[in-house]
């Protein structure tokens, strides 16, 4: 049987947070306050959820516990190429989202090496 009920449109928000968190937060329609989310609850396809679990592992493998603001790729080109992940996973998102839906996007500058 088809689900026929209108869903509300999504305001998602791709964001990499620390340890345990997707990368990826909705808001309630009208509320303004987002709210981790996994790709799955978020209604993202299987294809998306991988590549965002991927993209969000490779970023907590760098944190640094004992100085959170010291966590660096270690290369620039290593940053580059992440960031240009995440870019990609951004248009991959968009490419699902109805008329209504949006993504914003708040990657991170300057993870490079110091």
């Amino acid at each position: 049987m088809v689900d026929t009920a209108r869903r509300e449109p999504r305001h998602l928000r791709l964001l990499p947070e620390w340890l345990g968190q997707s990368g990826l937060w909705m808001s309630a329609p009208g509320e303004g306050i987002f709210e981790a989310v996994s790709a799955v609850e978020a209604g993202l396809p299987p294809e998306i959820a991988a590549a965002l679990e991927s993209w969000m592992d490779e970023f907590d493998a760098i944190f640094d516990d004992r100085d959170p603001s010291a966590s660096r790729f270690a290369t620039a080109g290593d940053f580059a190429r992440w960031r240009g992940e995440g870019d990609a996973l951004a248009a991959a998102i968009r490419a699902t989202l109805g008329p209504d839906e949006r993504l914003e996007v708040h990657l991170p500058t300057g993870m490079g090496p110091e």
